[in-house]
């Protein structure tokens, strides 16, 4: 090679590679795919990974319809494959989905099930030699850059049946927090919101289809989410229930549904979140009203809502405010409440806003949400 042609090779070669740099995606999706009575969803994390949670039910139609919906994706291979818990409508679709895609790791609850569909998915695993793990609470997972920390099960499983062993994390990506919940019901969610006082999420997983056995009132208001995604389809459960949703609504969380917004696609940058669906509807049921195919709604938007209900309201004043008045702050429970109470007891009042970082537990992510909520005055 001559160095005329050496010389464009390597131009060449540096364009392939400052492309693939720059197309590589900045921010993350989920999809809430639409899968019926039953749960899927597909993470595409920012360095490339896949991530899927569930697979929804055994039916052929359904199976194929995941399976063309992650090919549609260009997904070529499953990092991770999180399995809930064993029921059908989580895991009935997912030996074929081995059987399409490389899968680097499953992760399980370990909670053991008599069914065919559970055995069958054992065996698939076993036969394919793919890395088995069952997360327990504490358990966290680098992807990307995301963490993945789970919040239950823990070690013992005797005393939960299948739907309260359900895997439940929290995907922390940048300054933004989502949800997952499988299927646990409210002794569950007392159970994570003893552990877990200061939990806020931005985006919730509906646990267990939007079942009134889920999603107890005081759980919704504690960990305050701002867009509620309920998977489900037809059925003859009640799933979900009318006053489920209307506790989400009350804490002023927007809820879509499968069944009526069809794929539930979030892209989010650390900071803000779209919201985009397939199908729009005008129905009190949702909590929903688009009047175009897609919806495009951000944590921007939602933002600006919020700083006119604040210009309208009294701001929460930092140098008087109760630990009751602070907890509603996103991302203060009572014990952060607390710390700032002490703090401007140990060094007198604040002076600036801003100085509300130096309390312990208080970071950027946190005072941004906030910053335009309270005052020292």
């Amino acid at each position: 090679m001559n160095k005329n042609k050496l010389t464009l090779f390597l131009l060449l070669l540096s364009l392939i590679l400052i492309f693939t740099l720059n197309t590589t995606a900045e921010n993350l999706k989920i999809h809430f795919i639409d899968v019926g009575q039953g749960d899927s969803i597909l993470i595409e994390e920012v360095g490339g990974q896949n991530i899927l949670v569930d697979g929804g039910d055994r039916a052929d139609k359904i199976t194929a319809g995941i399976i063309n919906y992650l090919r549609d994706q260009n997904v070529k291979k499953l990092d991770y494959l999180i399995s809930t818990h064993p029921h059908a409508d989580h895991i009935g679709g997912l030996v074929d989905i081995i059987d399409s895609f490389e899968v680097g790791t499953v992760l399980d609850s370990g909670k053991v099930h008599t069914s065919k569909t559970y055995e069958n998915y054992l065996i698939k695993i076993d036969q394919e030699n793919i890395n088995f793990e069952t997360p327990r609470r504490g358990d966290k997972f680098k992807i990307g850059e995301s963490e993945l920390h789970f919040l239950h099960p823990e070690q013992n499983l005797e005393a939960y049946d299948l739907n309260n062993s359900s895997l439940v994390f929290l995907l922390e990506f940048r300054q933004q927090n989502f949800l997952f919940t499988g299927d646990i019901e409210a002794e569950v969610e007392r159970k994570l919101l003893a552990e877990n006082p200061e939990l806020k999420v931005d985006i919730i997983k509906v646990p267990h289809h939007g079942s009134k056995t889920s999603s107890f009132a005081g759980w919704i208001k504690s960990i305050q989410p701002e867009t509620a995604v309920i998977q489900v389809g037809e059925n003859h459960y009640g799933h979900p229930a009318a006053k489920i949703i209307e506790l989400y609504q009350s804490q002023g969380a927007r809820v879509f549904r499968n069944d009526l917004n069809g794929n539930i696609v979030v892209t989010a940058d650390g900071k803000n979140y779209t919201v985009k669906v397939d199908q729009s509807t005008d129905n009190s049921r949702t909590g929903t009203k688009t009047n175009t195919k897609n919806e495009n709604t951000s944590a921007e938007k939602i933002k600006s809502k919020s700083k006119n209900k604040a210009d309208s309201s009294n701001l929460i004043n930092i140098n008087t405010a109760s630990a009751a008045v602070l907890d509603q702050l996103w991302g203060i429970g009572p014990a952060t409440a607390e710390k700032i109470i002490h703090y401007r007891e140990k060094n007198g009042l604040f002076t600036q806003i801003e100085e509300i970082k130096k309390v312990d537990g208080i970071d950027d992510g946190k005072f941004g949400r906030w910053y335009d909520k309270i005052t020292v005055e």
